[in-house]
């Protein structure tokens, strides 16, 4: 049997580019790859995703009937061995592009729930970063655990930080980039964290 290369997803919620939430999902992906993983970043802000309609298009498990640039990645979301879904805190819950994003994966939870179909188990991890010091993150990690599930990437780790207000912020933080790269490293070298 051959080892294939681990393929690790991570997939930014944060509309600012270059921010906190973006430097720890980077130094995630850098300690995947440091592993040995091939890994890949989507910016969510950088992409069309409409908002799910609720129209059950996607019932038959195939296809989200909506054209945008989502359905590339579906066809990600199903290669990924890890996925890594970064998002901040805003009102006690992530972000409009993640939870768009999220809510997309309908199709999916389609196929898992209603027709049943038997999903390729995976590795996942939720990144968050709020700006209040007294942030709750039960919410965007309630949020994120459902969307792993679904895509039977059983949440074996969360990362969150929270005071981080200015954008780079999290490099004050004395151990949040190496813990995000220890996190990347540790779930492209496991190959089950359940």
């Amino acid at each position: 049997m051959v080892n294939r290369t681990v393929k690790v997803l991570g997939v930014l919620g944060s509309p600012r580019a270059g921010g906190n939430t973006d430097r720890l999902l980077e130094a995630a992906l850098d300690g995947a790859r440091e592993a040995g993983a091939e890994a890949e970043k989507v910016s969510l802000a950088r992409l069309e995703v409409r908002p799910c309609t609720s129209c059950d298009g996607c019932r038959d498990g195939v296809r989200c009937v909506l054209e945008d640039d989502m359905s590339d990645l579906y066809g990600k979301l199903e290669d990924a061995d890890v996925i890594i879904l970064a998002s901040p805190v805003y009102f006690d819950a992530v972000s409009a592009q993640t939870k768009a994003f999220i809510d997309r994966t309908q199709l999916f939870w389609y196929r898992k729930y209603v027709l049943k179909m038997a999903g390729r188990k995976r590795r996942g991890a939720f990144i968050s970063v709020a700006a209040r010091v007294r942030t709750d993150f039960a919410c965007p990690e309630a949020t994120a655990r459902a969307f792993f599930h679904t895509l039977d990437a059983m949440p074996c780790r969360t990362l969150a930080f929270s005071g981080f207000e200015e954008a780079g912020s999290i490099e004050d933080h004395p151990t949040a980039l190496g813990e995000a790269r220890d996190l990347g490293r540790a779930l492209a070298g496991e190959r089950n964290c359940i």
